[in-house]
């Protein structure tokens, strides 16, 4: 445990007595509270290249893998709550000290969402965990973590029953070969963009996380929505900084004119920033679409497609990328866009050319059912009113 957090270990102690109790301390007593958060996709942190996971099929059927090594903290990383930190445990599970601030599952929450989005921008994928991912738990002197209640969101319930030596046979595959970081990459990430999202001012970081991970579950409105007020922020963002604040500085009241959301919609600013010769052709006529879908869906209840959220997608760190560089460069966001697309798969049936076999590493048998080649002879129940029957072709 890091320095900071021991030292402050025993008035956040005496302050979280009761929390203490709820957590079952007994549990683990030498150790602090904390409130914990698990996002998608599941990802393994590494200390470094020798922190490797070695884990093989027999350890993982035998249920003789390293547990404990899941439950052990890998770094921790500055968020703005100094003398505390935000630490990454070994499974990928984010903690926070339990100070009052984060023991509101909403402040917590948007901690959380915040250094996720970081790393996104920084080029490592991540999802926005759900509200039921976030738990609580306590921390050992000697930087384990325990997940103890409040957590049964989908990612968390992984993590828990990895970490509980409790996966099912389909999840424990999570475990075979999982997507795995190092500490230096995550650094990294985080160091890139924090510096790319200072470039945009008071952007909302948790709605473009939101944006792109409905985008990847294929919600298709949701991912508009939250990508458009993304959008909207940075479009403000340029606004003041090309239009209202630029040579010859405007006037008092001319300065109260241009912020009038009335007279200057989105629509509007768009069009000047066009005009200025700031926003390019392609941008500008993006943009457009995806502000009439955005405005389809929220009067007239039309639902968008694919090709729309893309559309939002693709304008929106469009327009990030023009904002942070004062309208210079159009790709600094490109990366962002890139490994969100990598991760969307839309078609509900894969595409795979009759060259491309698969090929399976480790299987297991499905069960048949009534009607598979491998049924065989057993009897099953038919419900007559169920069953099938051929549809008459039309004649011609």
């Amino acid at each position: 445990m890091n320095a900071t957090w021991q030292a402050l270990a025993s008035p956040l102690l005496s302050s979280l007595e009761p929390f203490g109790e709820l957590t079952g301390a007994t549990e683990m007593e030498n150790g602090v509270p904390i409130i914990t958060a698990s996002a998608s996709p599941f990802r393994l942190v590494l200390r470094d290249e020798s922190d490797a996971w070695t884990t093989t099929l027999d350890d993982i059927s035998s249920r003789t893998y390293d547990y404990v090594k899941l439950h052990r903290l890998s770094t921790y990383f500055d968020v703005g709550i100094a003398p505390f930190s935000l630490g990454i445990c070994y499974d990928g599970t984010m903690i926070l000290p339990a100070i009052e601030a984060y023991r509101d599952r909403d402040r917590a929450f948007s901690k959380f969402n915040q250094t996720l989005a970081e790393l996104l921008v920084g080029g490592i994928y991540c999802e926005a965990p759900q509200p039921d991912d976030i738990g609580y738990g306590r921390l050992s002197w000697e930087g384990y973590s325990r997940i103890m209640g409040g957590a049964t969101g989908p990612a968390a319930s992984v993590r828990n029953a990895a970490r509980m030596k409790m996966l099912s046979s389909l999840d424990s595959m999570t475990l075979l070969s999982p997507d795995v970081v190092t500490v230096a990459e995550m650094k990294a990430a985080l160091e890139r963009g924090r510096d790319l999202l200072a470039r945009l001012g008071s952007v909302p970081q948790e709605q473009m996380l939101y944006g792109t991970t409905f985008y990847v579950r294929k919600q298709w409105a949701e991912s508009l929505l939250h990508l458009w007020t993304t959008t909207e922020r940075v479009l403000e963002t340029s606004w003041t900084r090309h239009v209202m604040t630029h040579t010859p500085t405007p006037t008092k009241s001319r300065r109260e004119f241009l912020s009038d959301y009335r007279t200057w919609t989105a629509a509007a600013k768009l069009e000047v920033l066009f005009q200025k010769e700031l926003l390019p052709e392609h941008t500008y006529d993006v943009l457009t679409e995806v502000r009439k879908a955005r405005n389809a869906f929220a009067h007239r209840g039309v639902a968008p497609g694919y090709e729309i959220a893309r559309q939002a997608l693709v304008g929106c760190f469009e327009m990030a990328s023009l904002c942070a560089s004062a309208f210079t460069e159009l790709d600094l966001f490109k990366g962002v866009v890139d490994v969100v697309e990598r991760r969307c798969h839309p078609d509900l049936f894969p595409s795979r050319q009759r060259d491309q076999p698969l090929k399976p590493s480790h299987w297991l048998p499905i069960p048949p059912v009534p009607g598979d080649k491998h049924w065989g002879d057993q009897p099953y129940e038919v419900i007559e009113e169920l069953r099938l029957t051929a549809v008459p072709t039309a004649r011609r």
